[in-house]
């Protein structure tokens, strides 16, 4: 059973990391949130990546509204004092194939997604913390690597997102 837990997703959503030492500040709590749409720190000739940074944000939108339903979100907005910002970069993007995952393996058509996360006060622009998202199919093939897409990464980023943000939140 842990074999299994361990393999539904390769990679990892990192710990916040604070920007000063003793954690992510609390101090101030925050009543709205504003999610940017995150850059594309990487570049695709179909413009995929483009795409991906307002939906990546649209993503963490949704779940902090579904995990936090007091706590306004909105997209894009202005922010003020009681303004939590989350904005980033995407810096790897790849679909795959996921036949190639399913009767493969070994590495073809993996699926690929990678993002720096930062969280800021919507006053000043202090930085209170960031996550780094570093998700990667599993190499070995079969129905579990070829389930394992972008969007699936996406949310559990969003996810992580939201646990970490929650105590800053009133």
């Amino acid at each position: 059973m842990s074999a299994a837990v361990t393999l539904v997703s390769c990679g990892t959503v990192a710990t916040t990391q604070p920007v000063t030492t003793g954690g992510v500040r609390t101090g101030k709590t925050y009543s709205k949130v504003v999610v940017q749409d995150f850059k594309n720190a990487v570049s695709d000739d179909d413009g995929s990546t483009v795409v991906a940074g307002r939906h990546f944000a649209d993503v963490i939108a949704q779940t902090l509204r579904t995990s936090r339903p007091g706590v306004m979100v909105a997209r894009n907005g202005s922010t003020d004092a009681g303004t939590l910002v989350v904005s980033g970069e995407i810096t790897r993007y790849m679909e795959g194939n996921a036949a190639l995952r399913l009767f493969v393996g070994m590495g073809a058509g993996s699926s690929y997604f990678d993002a720096n996360i930062r969280f800021s006060d919507g006053a000043n622009g202090q930085a209170l913390g960031a996550l780094r998202a570093d998700k990667n199919s599993w190499g070995l093939g079969g129905s579990l690597a070829a389930a394992q897409t972008v969007e699936v990464f996406m949310k559990e980023a969003a996810k992580k997102v939201a646990t970490d943000v929650a105590p800053l939140l009133r």
